[in-house]
């Protein structure tokens, strides 16, 4: 096996996984790993737009450093490209593709003895816990609790598929589309990631914080001041945080993030003229 740089080795150690050769089980352990360790969040991005006044695209090394010093995961661009960088470096083939000009996710190819083309998306706040066999098995269900993600053909475009967001198996949306075979880099997304970066984006008018603990059988999602728990089985729960404190207490103990600065991202949000703790009714 090829020696690795050192930001690989250091994302390795912090997935809790040793080097191999590139496999369907490898990296079935590497997505189910980095779902349970770098959370989704824009924690990050707030902080990079309002605090340090950048718009880029951690690279791989900054990516790893910034999760053991700051507790940092990312959205999609950071978390999808520094991945595919990783499994890049362990052997494995691939590329980003574009959803809609909104979302980035991966394709890996030449791991299966056919043709067939694998899905791999650790930023979608989705149960992908392993890579999809998309093309192979256009009925496979990505799926957690009464929560699940399926790749599925675009009936009405025959190259496309469709990601498909379903909640006790009823859709609940499948406004993400791609063509697997429209290879793209960083680079190549480089007006989708400015539009990211605009100050009415999704991911910097709100706090956004998403995290799968499968050793306690349950998924963490946070909203603003609104904290969601989905269990393995079913069932679920809603807490309603009120003061910094709580939530910041509550990052720490519950998601097990104590670096994460959610207080400065908070306080850039309320500079912004945007309360995360405003009632909403």
């Amino acid at each position: 096996m090829k020696t690795l740089p050192n930001w690989a080795n250091t994302y390795l150690h912090r997935l809790g996984l040793k080097q191999e050769a590139a496999s369907l089980s490898y990296l079935s352990a590497l997505c189910r790993a980095h779902l349970q360790t770098f959370p989704y969040e824009n924690v990050s991005k707030l902080l990079s737009y309002y605090s340090y006044k950048t718009n880029s695209v951690p690279t791989p090394s900054a990516y790893i450093e910034n999760a053991i010093l700051h507790d940092f995961g990312g959205t999609c661009y950071a978390s999808n490209a520094s991945f595919l960088a990783l499994l890049r470096e362990l052997g494995f083939s691939g590329y980003l593709i574009s959803l809609a000009d909104e979302h980035a996710a991966i394709i890996i190819t030449e791991l299966l003895d056919s043709a067939d083309l694998l899905y791999v998306d650790t930023a979608a706040a989705a149960p992908f816990f392993q890579p999809v066999p998309f093309t192979s098995d256009p009925l496979y269900l990505s799926s957690f609790g009464y929560e699940s993600a399926q790749i599925a053909p675009d009936p009405a475009h025959p190259r496309r598929y469709r990601f498909r967001r379903m909640r006790h198996q009823e859709l609940v949306n499948d406004s993400w589309y791609f063509d697997p075979i429209q290879k793209r880099e960083l680079a190549d997304l480089a007006p989708a990631i400015a539009r990211s970066f605009q100050p009415d984006a999704t991911f910097l008018t709100c706090l956004r914080l998403h995290l799968y603990q499968l050793s306690q059988n349950r998924c963490l999602s946070l909203k603003n001041n609104s904290l969601f728990i989905l269990y393995e089985n079913g069932e679920d729960q809603n807490l309603h945080l009120r003061s910094i404190d709580e939530l910041e207490s509550i990052v720490a103990s519950e998601f097990g993030l104590p670096r994460l600065p959610v207080r400065e991202a908070v306080s850039a949000l309320a500079a912004a003229g945007i309360d995360v703790f405003a009632d909403k009714s």
